[in-house]
């Protein structure tokens, strides 16, 4: 799994998350199980449980690695300010076969995930550093966003293991993973065949 995380923004080198940093989790894909399996997860449409048994979330998978790495991992708004850094997690509900189709794949689309765009405007206002990871079986549409975000990490559907995504995060390993299609930034760039990021794109924290 951990291979299959592409990196495709690291702005001053925010990644990987230093030991003893102060991590503010946010974003409706942080705790949700059902969201990291996507489709074909127990049933055939995937689930929409936060908890399923024998899966990681990628904040479980922080909280694992909390103590090893002197890491503060908050959850409540309230405390936010406290924080170093956001970590805001984004996705897509899941889906499987022709119940995923879709016109214009946005982050903030049908199948976006519903607390999306509410995390996103939360982590702009708290102007601090954001690492965002996507959780998604697709590339959707972000190319409109990332000038909010400092680091971005496209985790695709990582399954039961978010301990691995923290383990990348905190540089235990680095990126390996690259873009297996073009990634177009609209619908009207699809349409024209010009990519927003090109197949084999992905950045290492080297």
């Amino acid at each position: 799994m951990e291979k299959s995380l592409v990196l495709l923004k690291n702005e001053n080198r925010l990644l990987p998350i230093r030991p003893g940093t102060k991590i503010y989790v946010a974003g409706p894909a942080a705790d949700n199980a059902g969201v990291q399996g996507g489709g074909w997860t127990v049933e055939w449409q995937g689930v929409r449980d936060t908890s399923i048994p024998g899966f990681t979330t990628l904040l479980e998978g922080l909280r694992l690695c909390e103590d090893r790495y002197g890491l503060t991992i908050i959850t409540a708004l309230e405390k936010a300010a406290e924080a170093d850094v956001v970590l805001l997690a984004l996705g897509e509900v899941p889906y499987a076969e022709y119940q995923g189709d879709s016109y214009d794949p946005d982050l903030l689309g049908k199948h976006g995930l519903s607390g999306n765009q509410e995390a996103m405007q939360e982590a702009q206002a708290l102007k601090k550093p954001v690492i965002t990871c996507i959780m998604a079986g697709r590339q959707v549409f972000i190319a409109d966003h990332m000038d909010q975000w400092d680091s971005v990490v496209m985790c695709y559907l990582p399954g039961s293991e978010g301990q691995g995504i923290a383990r990348v995060l905190l540089g235990e390993t680095d990126f390996t993973g690259k873009l297996p299609s073009p990634w177009y930034a609209s619908v009207k760039d699809l349409e024209a065949g010009k990519p927003w990021l090109e197949t084999g794109y992905g950045l290492s924290m080297k």
